[in-house]
């Protein structure tokens, strides 16, 4: 049977169908003999692990190679279900076939989820939260990426990250609308912290995806996202905005600057340096905060069905009923 939408593939059948790369892995067997290609396929409808043995017509290595993770795959194979998880096999005795998708071969717009809020509300919100922003200094700053159409276009647009969190059209607004909701929570409690540091910080701290990730809708990775990561890029572009503004006060940079290179808060996830300021310590915990949370959601969301628990990287099992 060809179908685009993975939860309307039915068990025991083979299937032919072309599903986005969501992650992979190659690995040689337990046993040492034969090789492993597995991971997980999507589309807009969910997602569905796979697993490919290597045989005379299947090379898993070859696969390893050729297959990167977002790309579009071409898939006959055999659907059931493994430990009561739904997934494809790829095995020659089933005559199944896997490789990367042809341009024309399928329709992108089926591996391309939107954000379920509203994209204009959202804007507003986060547009209306800047207005607040007291320090010339700063509401120019903010003011000089708001403006900006092309800019905005883009981070209306696009992905909040490939695959972790908020990983559809718009996605980086959301994030960056449900992390200023945190913001502007934190500052009311307590009312000591520096407001306009935290909105413009919270605002521009994952700016860096633009360039970090490719059109369309920033879906892949960029060269120079590989070799930098959006940390140290939305860095630079603040960056770059500060010198064009007469005056700035270099402590207000520096402020700025660690809210946006800490705002991960931790070493092994490409921070440049820790949280210094309670202003930075907000914006950290309210980025674990908005993509956290979305990660146990998407997955509630993408569950195939058919059991009440799913797997996903990164948080592992997740209760789905």
């Amino acid at each position: 049977m060809k179908c685009s939408e993975v939860k309307a593939l039915v068990n025991g059948a083979r299937v032919e169908v072309f599903l986005q790369c969501k992650s992979k892995s190659y690995r040689v067997a337990a046993s040492g003999r034969g090789e492993i290609f597995a991971g997980e396929l999507g589309d807009n409808s969910g997602n569905i692990k796979f697993i490919a043995f290597s045989s005379t017509t299947i090379n898993c290595k070859e696969l390893d190679d050729s297959i990167a993770v977002g790309d579009v795959v071409y898939l006959y194979g055999l659907k059931n279900t493994h430990e009561g998880s739904p997934q494809i096999v790829v095995s020659s005795r089933d005559g199944s076939v896997m490789r990367v998708g042809k341009p024309g071969e399928y329709d992108l717009s089926n591996f391309v989820p939107q954000s379920n809020q509203d994209i204009d509300k959202m804007w507003g919100y986060v547009t209306s939260l800047l207005e607040t922003v007291q320090d010339p200094f700063v509401k120019a700053l903010v003011a000089s990426f708001r403006d900006d159409v092309d800019f905005v276009k883009k981070f209306k647009s696009f992905y909040g990250a490939r695959m972790w969190h908020h990983s559809c059209a718009g996605g980086l607004l959301e994030h960056t609308w449900e992390v200023l909701q945190f913001c502007e929570l934190a500052c009311k409690i307590h009312p000591s912290i520096n407001r306009d540091l935290v909105y413009a910080g919270a605002f521009l701290h994952d700016i860096g995806v633009l360039r970090d990730n490719v059109e369309p809708l920033g879906m892949y990775e960029s060269k120079e996202g590989f070799m930098m990561g959006h940390t140290y890029l939305s860095a630079e572009m603040v960056s770059s905005r500060i010198s064009a503004i007469s005056g700035f006060p270099e402590i207000t940079r520096a402020k700025l600057m660690n809210i946006i290179i800490s705002h991960h808060d931790r070493k092994e996830q490409d921070v440049v340096e820790f949280t210094r300021t309670p202003e930075a310590a907000v914006v950290a915990c309210a980025d674990v905060f908005g993509f956290r949370v979305s990660q146990y959601i998407r997955a509630k969301k993408d569950s195939p069905g058919g059991t009440w628990k799913t797997q996903r990287s990164p948080v592992g099992w997740v209760f789905t009923e």
